[in-house]
């Protein structure tokens, strides 16, 4: 008998005390990609108290099957660990679901018009006009466009409507009346009102200089943030994520994700940052907060604009905006102090905190290194386990790209930013600086982890289209025939751990997610097809089956 018992347990590796009682659950007939390095396959698993206690095979898990536990028959389904996005916005998705104006399947300036027009025809007289997600890219013209149209079909609500990537907006002439925008407005520091010839401003605000509206909008323009988290949480577990990185809250938004999670109503797994504005106070008043589905323990700050709008910060000037309106050389815009970005480093290294520094241009990454490494070398901490971060690291310096590893600096990146600009990166900066541009690969060959995501809802947030453009550099078209760069696609092995153990260590958690190992928390999603050896198109078409957290099914297909 004992000899049958070993036999057993040798079919599935056990966490300890794990045959004290039976399991919750136990599913079986799957094919598991554990992302586990001591066991990296298995075909069923078996749960307790929302933990992993046993993965292995059907055999292996007899021994903790009881008379209430649970048999979950997969029918041969695909399981990974849980999805988590390392890079997105929760209340902004959320926010497309409850009223704001979704511009991103427009393709023109009039069809963009069109969609404004229909929403102030049922809108009260003088009420505001939220929209986001146009692309001028995406347009016949590929030109920013220009208020006079849009004023002239809606004159009489205020307009403000968000370029795709945030980093511009567009305001029509009532917006820019109430903000008190002239000719005679300055441009901020950090920020572009763009003109036209005669200078006067053309409705497109860049960066900094969005906060001239932002400011005079009441906050009844939008939706209910609550409202917006839980929204955002709804769509994350239909697409398969368990957790998700949230770039930049305020400290009143992060005491409400707290008491949506202590109600029981939040069980998404949120790392959450403190954006710049409170970013100092916060720190200097509070302590890290780890709960159990929420984590508040970064900082959010931001070095530079986008690429799409000209914002991203340069070594050089833009191939295709050399020089601004006076004529001087145009190379984006530093929306930080760099003596800043170092001053707030060494409080977080005084008081816990990870800091994740926002910058896509090669110099705005350049800078935010130099800051982290001036930081790290005046506190004696150079290898201290700060895992400090930049998010998106775009363009790079090939110089630059070692010291990611060599500082335990982060690169967060969006595997779909590089298939949606891949139609314009060599325009802005040309051929030879864009060999540097999502640079995935040799980022991974220098030794970083790469912890991807898709900054929703810039891009779309399912992230097994992230997954795809990781592994195809394509985009859902199959274009380029063998991918943009293709140099630096991730293997099918990579772009799994990037989307899951990559992502936790990204965010300190990877001793408690991130694998399909037992003693962790069950969080693990279920999908019709096996993405690590189907075809590259069927990962677009592959649909989740099932999303567990903590043992918890969230989301079922129905």
């Amino acid at each position: 008998m004992h000899a049958l018992i070993a036999a057993v347990l040798g079919a599935a590796i056990l966490m300890p005390d794990a045959t004290a009682q039976p399991a919750d659950a136990i599913f079986v007939n799957a094919t598991v990609h554990t992302v586990d390095d001591d066991r990296p396959n298995a075909t069923a698993f078996a749960v307790r108290d929302g933990a992993f206690v046993a993965v292995g095979d059907a055999a292996g898990m007899m021994v903790h099957k009881g008379p209430d536990t649970e048999w979950v028959d997969l029918d041969g389904a695909t399981v990974v660990p849980g999805l988590i996005d390392a890079h997105a916005h929760l209340a902004g998705l959320g926010q497309l679901e409850l009223g704001i104006i979704d511009l991103s399947w427009t393709s023109s300036y009039d069809q963009v018009i069109e969609v404004i027009k229909q929403r102030a025809e049922t809108a009260p007289p003088g009420e505001w006009i939220i929209g986001r997600g146009w692309d001028h890219e995406s347009w016949p013209t590929k030109k920013l466009p220009h208020h006079a149209d849009l004023t002239a079909a809606i004159p009489d609500h205020p307009v403000w409507i968000a370029r795709v990537d945030g980093h511009a907006a567009l305001a029509n002439a009532r917006a820019m009346d109430i903000a008190g925008v002239s000719p005679e407005s300055e441009d901020p520091d950090g920020g572009e009102i763009m003109r036209d010839a005669d200078g006067i401003p053309t409705g497109v605000f860049v960066d900094a200089a969005e906060a001239l509206v932002n400011r005079v909008i009441p906050d009844s323009a939008y939706p209910d943030y609550a409202a917006m988290l839980l929204e955002g949480q709804r769509l994350c577990f239909e697409a398969g994520l368990t957790g998700m990185h949230d770039m930049g809250m305020t400290t009143a938004e992060s005491d409400l994700l707290r008491a949506l999670e202590a109600s029981g109503d939040l069980k998404l797994r949120v790392h959450a940052t403190i954006g710049k504005r409170h970013a100092l106070e916060h720190m200097t008043s509070r302590l890290p907060y780890i709960g159990d589905r929420v984590q508040i323990k970064a900082i959010k700050l931001y070095m530079d604009g986008a690429m799409g709008s000209r914002g991203a910060w340069l070594l050089e000037p833009y191939a295709d905006r050399p020089t601004d309106h006076d004529g001087d050389p145009w190379v984006g815009l530093a929306t930080e102090d760099p003596d800043f970005v170092e001053t707030v480093a060494n409080v977080c290294l005084q008081r816990g905190y990870q800091l994740c520094t926002h910058a896509i241009g090669d110099r705005a990454n350049r800078e935010v290194l130099d800051a982290y490494e001036r930081a790290l070398k005046s506190r004696a901490a150079i290898n201290e386990d700060h895992r400090f971060r930049i998010e998106h690291a775009q363009l790079l310096s090939p110089t630059d790209i070692p010291r990611f590893a060599k500082l335990n600096v982060i690169p967060s990146m969006q595997a779909r930013h590089a298939t949606s600009d891949m139609r314009w990166v060599a325009d802005r900066v040309g051929p030879v600086r864009a060999s540097g541009a999502y640079a995935w690969q040799t980022l991974v060959k220098e030794g970083s982890i790469v912890a991807n995501g898709s900054d929703f809802p810039v891009e779309p947030h399912e992230p097994l289209l992230g997954f795809y453009a990781s592994v195809t550099r394509q985009n859902e078209q199959g274009e380029p025939s063998e991918g943009w760069m293709p140099n630096e696609r991730l293997t099918r092995e990579q772009a799994l751990k990037s989307f899951t153990i990559w992502a936790a260590h990204a965010a300190f958690m990877e001793d408690r997610v991130g694998s399909i190992t037992p003693g962790k928390r069950a969080d693990f999603t279920v999908l019709d097809t096996d993405i690590m050896a189907c075809e590259p198109a069927d990962i677009l078409t592959t649909k989740i089956f099932r999303t567990v957290v903590d043992g918890e099914t969230v989301f079922t297909h129905e």
